[in-house]
């Protein structure tokens, strides 16, 4: 089981893996759910290590690569001073900022 399987809603997690932890639930199943979340949580620091290594910072610049498969966005000053670097977030048709460089905007709907 994943974490990503579990609620932010901490009544609707019943069970663990399919062992039932709800209220009045027979007491050894507590045990085998403790060790399962153990296992989850392994399984999660493994997903963790596995993503590689931080972008490191050189002389206040950002330096190395940045590589990502899949959905997702990392923002980035564009200027090497950090001097500006606003991120905007916009209704769909407003007026667009008088950005610097490093401005984001994002307009959504």
């Amino acid at each position: 089981m994943s974490f990503s399987d579990y609620s932010t809603t901490p009544a609707s997690n019943t069970t663990i893996a399919g062992i039932n932890v709800a209220e009045n639930c027979p007491p050894g199943g507590i045990n085998n759910a403790i060790r399962q979340l153990m296992a989850d949580g392994k399984e999660l620091s493994n997903t963790v290590s596995g993503l590689g290594s931080y972008l490191p910072l050189s002389g206040g610049t950002l330096t190395g690569d940045i590589t990502r498969a899949g959905q997702g966005a990392y923002l980035k000053h564009a200027r090497s001073d950090l001097s500006d670097g606003r991120v905007y977030f916009l209704p769909e048709g407003s007026a667009l900022p008088s950005p610097a460089p490093g401005t984001v905007v994002f307009f959504y709907s």
